[in-house]
């Protein structure tokens, strides 16, 4: 089969020719991949700005296939059936895994992901857990489905920031890359009305016009003038883009009483100013939001709800590529061209089931 493999020591991918996996062991499910995910964390490991393994891998921890080979003890899905994969690994037994905190767990999380650690869905098949393997309804496509998982990160983020019902809550987001859009997909989709979205690349900010949510759009310099001359500020701000400056730059955004969601990826270097006053002052409440503990179910029945009306690949601002093209991938993103890198793996896997 063929794989795109990343040197983790010097941060190159290569296309390589690799065995397909077979099942070894009862709980193991090997999938056949129709679509997997370029994100903005992929791009941190190739840059090696973001943990991984030290060994030769393959990359892909956002992707949808169908069953291919299933171990003796997998009884939830069956050769043929149509999956998405939760990438996450844990052990069950630490103390994070016993009080269902297992996104922390000592020996897993996300530097234990498939995709991050092990193999991933950058490749025409990949061998993972049943308990990572989710059967995906009638109303969800492949290409939907390679969706599932951020969008999985972003119903743990709505917990995270507990999120009040629609007319409630002023919400600003930061970044208008592939998760800002899916941020702003889903809040629309849940009746939210009153957002921003702030964004310092034009062309990003015309994609995410295209969701036709009717949301305010800001550069950052716009932002600052709404902020500084206007006063404005906002219930509920949420970083999407990972970046050091936006952060700093958010607490002066956030109303009092306000909370502030740090959900982008940074890497591991990056620092940040912060008054402590202004936290005891405006009594801000700041979370963090990692990964998607019991949140993989519940972005499935979202992704089959939202449909082609927020989830279209051009809308969001989804470019598809061959394996082999993954250098034309690589730079689209970098310069911002589009939000989001999808590796059309095999979509005629798409094309049978509709037949």
């Amino acid at each position: 089969m063929e794989a795109l493999q990343l040197d983790p020591q010097t941060g190159v991918l290569s296309l390589v020719r690799k065995e397909i996996p077979v099942v070894s062991r009862p709980d193991q499910v090997v999938v056949q991949v129709a679509y997997s995910g370029f994100c903005g964390t992929d791009l941190h490991i190739i840059q090696r700005e973001f943990p991984s393994s030290d060994q030769p891998f393959t990359q892909g921890h956002e992707f949808s296939g169908l069953v291919h080979q299933i171990g003796s003890n997998v009884t939830h899905v069956r050769v043929g059936d149509k999956v998405a994969v939760d990438p996450q690994n844990w052990c069950t037994t630490c103390e994070f895994c016993a009080t269902g905190r297992y996104h922390l767990c000592e020996l897993g999380g996300v530097s234990m992901a498939t995709g991050i650690k092990f193999d991933g869905g950058w490749a025409e098949y990949a061998l993972v857990l049943a308990r990572q393997v989710y059967k995906l309804p009638n109303g969800i496509s492949l290409k939907q489905g390679a969706l599932c998982e951020p969008v999985s990160c972003v119903v743990r983020g709505i917990e995270r920031a507990s999120l009040k019902p629609p007319g409630f809550q002023s919400i600003l987001i930061i970044g208008a890359g592939i998760i800002g859009n899916l941020w702003c997909a889903v809040l629309h989709h849940m009746g939210h009305r009153e957002v921003t979205v702030v964004e310092p690349q034009r062309t990003r900010l015309e994609l995410n016009r295209k969701l036709d949510t009717g949301y305010t759009c800001y550069t950052p310099e716009e932002l600052r003038n709404a902020v500084d001359m206007d006063g404005h500020s906002w219930d509920l701000v949420i970083d999407c883009s990972g970046n050091g400056r936006a952060i700093e730059e958010a607490i002066n955004a956030v109303r009092d009483g306000g909370t502030l969601c740090m959900f982008g990826v940074t890497p591991p270097s990056t620092k940040i100013r912060l008054s402590p006053y202004d936290v005891y002052k405006k009594e801000l409440t700041i979370c963090g939001s990692n990964i998607n503990p019991f949140c993989f179910p519940r972005a499935v029945r979202l992704v089959a709800a939202m449909g082609e009306r927020y989830l279209d690949y051009k809308k969001l601002g989804v470019s598809e590529f061959l394996l082999k093209d993954y250098a034309k991938g690589i730079s689209i993103l970098e310069n911002g061209s589009s939000a989001k890198v999808m590796f059309a793996v095999n979509t005629t896997l798409d094309k049978a089931i509709k037949k």
